[in-house]
């Protein structure tokens, strides 16, 4: 569990909303310092296809970009697994040492629920993954009720991750504990915009060199079995690889599994009564200093 009794802010939203930008420019508002909130940016190696942002100095693994801290960035390396119960041990050993105002940023709301609503998670919580991880796809169906399975698309019922993750919320939403104090600020564009961001985030991937990142993570004797290449922006080209699919199919079906991620950041997002939507920095701004006048 998460021990902390000052205020946290929160800046919450799908892939390419513009979260990162949006965060600095508060940071340096609030005198306050950022706390990654992705998944798959917590990787080392995942650089281009996870959109890392990139610092201008690393100081004992602190990033700073802008003047800004940036903390839990490129800290795992790729071959290793990563959950959540580590995470929330590494948030608490940054609470614990850092001054300032904390900002969760990013699109994992598993990640963001762990802190805010302060779950209890065990080493249990270990070996409960790995047991999943041997699972079969059958299996996995079994574990999970009817309502959730209905809801899952066609791609999703068969990805054993996103199986596991449905589990693993299920069960890790009864153990909440004592709520954070914080402020929950979700950016939420509209599905045409979303669309079009992410469109020109994947070409301009792909002009950075996604494909020759792929290339070098299985010469660095990554396989498709690393939970890290699993990710969206790794896992379409392994049919590449395989001569299955074009260059184009690939970089369509990142599009694609990207959009499809957004829609359930989205609904995820949603579906927090306390989240305030905001469009941009004038109204995360207004709704933080009031937070903080309060707190």
């Amino acid at each position: 569990m998460i021990s902390y009794k000052g205020p946290i802010i929160v800046i919450a939203g799908p892939t390419a909303s513009g979260k990162s930008s949006l965060a600095i420019q508060i940071a340096k508002k609030i005198n306050g310092y950022i706390l990654n909130a992705d998944s798959r940016q917590i990787y080392k190696e995942l650089k281009i296809g996870t959109a890392q942002p990139t610092p201008e100095i690393i100081e004992n693994d602190v990033w700073y970009i802008d003047n800004v801290k940036h903390y839990l960035y490129g800290q795992i390396a790729a071959q290793n697994n990563y959950n959540l119960f580590q995470y929330q041990k590494d948030v608490q050993k940054v609470l614990n040492k850092e001054s300032g105002i904390p900002i969760l940023v990013g699109g994992t709301g598993l990640y963001i629920d762990s802190i805010v609503h302060n779950y209890n998670l065990k080493k249990s919580n270990i070996n409960m993954r790995k047991k999943l991880e041997a699972m079969s796809v059958s299996k996995l169906h079994s574990l999970i009720d009817k309502e959730s399975l209905e809801k899952m698309n066609s791609s999703d019922i068969k990805n054993p991750i996103r199986l596991i993750r449905v589990i693993e919320r299920g069960s890790i939403d009864k153990q909440k504990g004592e709520k954070l104090n914080y402020l929950y600020l979700l950016l939420d564009p509209n599905q045409d915009n979303l669309k079009g961001n992410i469109s020109k985030r994947v070409d301009q991937m792909f002009e950075n060199g996604l494909l020759e990142e792929n290339q070098l993570l299985l010469e660095l004797g990554l396989t498709y079995q690393n939970r890290a290449l699993q990710s969206i922006g790794y896992q379409e080209f392994k049919d590449f690889f395989n001569k299955k699919i074009s260059i184009k199919e690939t970089k369509d079906n990142i599009i694609l599994h990207t959009l499809q991620y957004a829609k359930r950041q989205k609904t995820w997002f949603r579906r927090n009564n306390d989240v305030i939507k905001i469009k941009g920095f004038k109204d995360a701004y207004d709704s933080i200093s009031n937070f903080l006048i309060i707190s």
